[in-house]
């Protein structure tokens, strides 16, 4: 039996896919089978932008090619939509079937994947290949093509169940990056995908749907070496939402022997303050901070837990050990008004030699978020939800007060250039994050 697993267009093809690397180790060590990895969102990306991938790397490359890659994205998509097959549809066709596969996986961790796996599926639906479809950005409408699994316990299940194989419990998971070339990926230097935990330790930010029901529980660090020393790259991103303080230092302790440059996520709290030099010395080199707000009245409605004054402190440390610091700030959280907006704005301002790169955003209401489920308490008058062909409800709503979500655009356009000001690297690294440690 052999298995195909798949990462389909159409997201940044700045780095190898983790979650099909870990369900092969997953179920290689699980069934006597063949499984290999297909990356067909970077197959396609170097396939479509030639000339792009032809050139030296630099930040106008990537700004070239973001500025003629979406045009592109939008367009297929909308192929789909109209039932008619994407570009490069029979070569991405021809790649699946050249693997004689017995079953066909696909793993959505981005929405804008859905338009073309439906694509692939319907079709080899018409060739007799079963499929499966798991990962974050299945939707309904998605999930009606295909058989859904959550994780690779299901996975491993299904395959138990309606193959007749025999399992056996892995004794550790490695990610496999080793069906991939290093040449599919537009990036100066491979940058390797990893988590340090499953689930988020946090769990409290309102806005946030990426993990109220999953337990939280650690990777192993001894996995965590093991897997960058098979894979034989210098440089990791974690992509873990949030990484606590503890966790943090016991991952400089066995990332440091190995000499690799790192990036991850945090929140900006005062219990890091003091543990920087060592996360540099570890190979640290850039940081996405969860700010949100310059406004202490939103950061407690968001229950970020965090403080104003506290976040200056963070940032300023990090920077002075040479960290690259990204922030994000949310505009338009319910009830924040223009004057709130402005205290943002004068965060950024205040702390400007402090922050590398600024990444704003609106705020978008989430089905399944606490502020969806308890929409009174965030000043949230009226819910509608609109469907769509492919992704999910399309949701908007209205406030008793603050700016209203058209006030929100307008504010949003127009103070722009005041938080992109403060930016001292590209702004085209907002789409390539952890390409800064590269920098």
């Amino acid at each position: 039996m052999k298995i195909l697993l798949i990462y389909p267009p159409f997201c940044s093809p700045s780095s190898m896919p983790h979650s099909i690397s870990y369900i092969k180790s997953y179920l290689s060590q699980s069934f006597d089978i063949k499984i290999k990895c297909l990356d067909l969102n970077a197959k396609f990306n170097k396939s479509r932008f030639k000339e792009i991938y032809s050139q030296k790397y630099s930040s106008e490359v990537l700004t070239e090619f973001d500025k003629i890659s979406r045009p592109v994205y939008a367009h297929n998509n909308k192929l789909v939509i109209q039932k008619k097959s994407p570009e490069l549809f029979e070569e991405m066709l021809t790649l699946i079937k050249k693997e004689s596969p017995d079953l066909v996986a696909f793993s959505l961790v981005y929405n804008s994947q859905c338009f073309y796996t439906q694509a692939l599926i319907e079709e080899l639906k018409r060739l007799n290949i079963p499929t499966l479809i798991g990962g974050p950005a299945v939707n309904h409408n998605i999930y009606n093509l295909s058989t859904f699994l959550v994780d690779e316990h299901q996975f491993a299940e299904y395959l138990e169940k309606n193959f007749n194989l025999t399992r056996t419990i892995p004794k550790e998971v490695i990610p496999d990056f080793s069906d991939y070339n290093p040449n599919d990926y537009l990036t100066k230097e491979i940058v390797i995908p990893l988590r340090t935990s499953h689930s988020c330790y946090y769990k409290q930010c309102s806005f946030c749907t990426h993990h109220q029901s999953q337990n939280y529980r650690e990777v192993p660090l001894e996995l965590i070496k093991k897997t960058i020393i098979k894979s034989g790259y210098k440089n990791v991103s974690f992509f873990d939402d949030m990484i606590s303080k503890k966790r943090l230092l016991e991952l400089a302790e066995i990332l440091k022997p190995l000499k690799v440059k790192w990036w991850c996520q945090l929140r900006p709290s005062k219990e890091l303050l003091g543990s920087f030099k060592i996360l540099y010395d570890s190979g640290l080199r850039s940081i996405s901070w969860g700010v949100e707000s310059g406004n202490q009245r939103i950061l407690d409605l968001m229950c970020k837990g965090t403080n104003v004054e506290d976040i200056s402190k963070v940032l300023k440390e990090s920077h002075e050990v040479k960290i690259k610091n990204l922030v994000f700030i949310i505009i338009g959280f319910p009830t924040e008004t223009k004057e709130e907006l402005m205290d943002s704005i004068h965060f950024v301002e205040k702390n400007f030699n402090y922050i590398d790169l600024i990444s704003t955003s609106r705020f978008g209401l989430q089905r399944g978020s606490k502020v969806f489920l308890n929409p009174k308490e965030y000043g949230i008058t009226e819910i509608k939800e609109k469907s769509r062909t492919i992704l999910d409800d399309q949701i908007t709503y209205k406030v008793k007060s603050g700016m209203t979500p058209e006030e929100v655009k307008k504010y949003h356009h127009r103070y722009l250039r005041s938080f992109v000001k403060v930016n001292k690297i590209p702004k085209i690294y907002n789409y390539f994050k952890e390409q800064t440690i590269l920098l």
